[in-house]
């Protein structure tokens, strides 16, 4: 009875051991890592539709895609403005001005507007045309040779043959980049896109970058007048000073003029005594002039190091030692610069940020009414990402204008190898603009398992996918057993010789080889 017992338990310490060990594995199955035996299994497999989103910064340090300052659309760049064209630097004039050089005939030219914004007209000069309308020129002239007195009445025609103000610009990824003349006032970014030609397939964002008003800014001004004289008032130009004694030769011939010459009183013979005396007088410290260092023959040369940039001290030279100063790095020598303090133009501008796909599926907000100067950038995708470690299919791929997630970059890569453990990963960052980078841990497990949320690679990233002490072991064991359809399980090429799972060769053909490699006949 109690050998019966002990059986009984012993049993009963099996099953539990057997179903302890069950509901591990399929416990692991159901956490990430998803299968302990497979770890390179991944993914939630839910029961009802889940949502997440998709993060694009994953640090505060970060910025997002594209350009810094760029902003949506707003309803007044929907708006078309109808205004009369005013004359630019480099349109072409027509004028016509009757009775001007010879009586009973017109005056007929085309001029050129200067980069200064003038003209130039025989017997009346130069005229400031920019910024003027044909009617506004025209009364202008008029008023210019009425004052002038060459002409009563006159009478003027302007017309303007070649218009080069109201111009927009196509940089980037389209068929044929360059400037386009504006002809109507409501012309929009997909007529101006196709007058160039289209935007690359592959393109999904483009950009309007627009001069904000005042920003072409104003014509240097002419140099202040000079104050008023008073009558009367005579001011002598300045001299120069001279350091001669009155009477020389330099200060009454030295300028080819003469000067006249200062009476002085005649030494007395004790002056003269003292000046003939072979001692030189003694002259007072408060008059003595200071002592000139001399000349160094050439300054120290400035000697850095290549690898950091770092200042090395300069060798001292061959008259004085010079004083080494302390090597700074090259980010304290170069100074913050401020551009919010420079005078200058073309430093307002506004970026428009425009969705390209949606643009051409018909969305009526990004269709903007394209203004003078406009800029439209098509930005051409050179964008890659670099996959590492244990994938299927390691290297570099590009983006190919759309936006890759690091689930959709496992899926290029042919997923994860044999020995991949998706719980160690880690994503290479460039910081843009810097040459600084962070390295930053990646669960894929917990990513795929829908724990964690996904996120879109930039440029130049670098996804390496690490492996882990036990995956050899875990791999040696999953491939080592295949379980059969009944009860019972096979061994494989892991714990086989090479004939249980490889053909052998021929004893005849082995003999032939054999004689032959002894150059024996057949």
């Amino acid at each position: 009875m109690r050998y019966r017992r002990t059986l009984a338990v012993a049993w009963l310490g099996r099953v539990s051991a057997g179903s302890v060990l069950v509901v591990a594995l399929f416990g692991c199955a159901l956490l990430p890592p998803n299968s302990f035996l497979d770890p390179t299994k991944v993914g939630q497999f839910p029961l009802e539709a889940r949502e997440a989103g998709i993060r694009r910064i994953l640090s505060p340090r970060e910025t997002p895609p594209g350009i810094a300052s760029a902003t949506d659309p707003t309803p007044e760049d929907l708006v078309a403005v109808y205004e009369e064209y005013r004359i630019a630097p480099g349109d072409a004039l027509g004028l016509a001005i009757h009775d001007l050089l010879e009586s009973g005939r017109p005056f007929q030219t085309v001029v050129e507007v200067s980069p200064l914004g003038e003209i130039r007209i025989p017997d009346l000069g130069t005229v400031k045309v920019t910024g003027l309308t044909e009617a506004e020129v025209e009364q202008e002239l008029k008023a210019r040779l009425r004052e002038s007195g060459l002409l009563p009445r006159p009478v003027v025609i302007a017309s303007l043959q070649v218009k080069r103000g109201r111009l927009y610009h196509v940089i980037g990824a389209v068929r044929q980049a360059g400037p386009y003349a504006i002809g109507d006032p409501d012309l929009r970014l997909l007529e101006a896109l196709g007058m160039a030609g289209d935007a690359d397939a592959n393109a999904r964002r483009a950009y309007v970058i627009r001069r904000e008003p005042g920003a072409h800014g104003e014509l240097p001004a002419a140099a202040p007048p000079a104050p008023p004289v008073e009558e009367g008032l005579v001011i002598p130009p300045p001299m120069e000073e001279e350091s001669v004694y009155p009477g020389s030769f330099v200060s009454a011939f030295g300028r080819g003029q003469q000067e006249p010459v200062a009476t002085t009183q005649p030494p007395t013979r004790d002056e003269l005594a003292e000046v003939l005396s072979p001692t030189p007088p003694q002259t007072s410290p408060a008059v003595r002039p200071a002592e000139e260092p001399p000349p160094r023959p050439f300054e120290p040369l400035i000697i850095f190091d290549p690898q950091t940039g770092a200042l090395l001290p300069a060798e001292p030279g061959p008259r004085e030692a010079v004083e080494a100063e302390p090597a700074r790095r090259p980010e304290e020598l170069e100074e913050p610069f401020d551009w919010e303090e420079v005078e200058g133009v073309g430093l307002e501008q506004r970026v428009i940020a425009i969705n390209l796909v949606e643009l051409r599926n018909g969305n009526p907000r990004y269709n903007v009414v394209i203004r003078d100067r406009d800029v439209i950038h098509v930005p051409i995708d050179t964008g890659l990402f670099y996959l590492m470690g244990e994938v299927n299919r390691p290297g570099v791929y590009a983006f190919g204008g759309r936006e890759i997630t690091v689930k959709q970059a496992i899926a290029i890569s042919g997923g994860f190898a044999p020995m991949a453990w998706p719980q160690r990963c880690e994503l290479i960052r460039r910081e843009p603009g810097t040459d600084k980078q962070f390295t930053r841990t990646v669960n894929l497990d917990a990513i795929f398992a829908g724990l964690e949320e996904d996120f879109f690679l930039r440029d130049e990233d670098i996804l390496n996918v690490g492996t882990h002490t036990i995956a050899p072991f875990l791999f040696v064991v999953r491939n080592s057993f295949r379980f059969t359809y009944g009860f019972g399980f096979v061994y494989d090429r892991n714990f086989a010789d090479k004939d249980a799972y490889g053909s052998k060769i021929n004893p005849e053909t082995l003999r032939i080889q054999q004689r032959a490699s002894r150059g024996l006949p057949y």
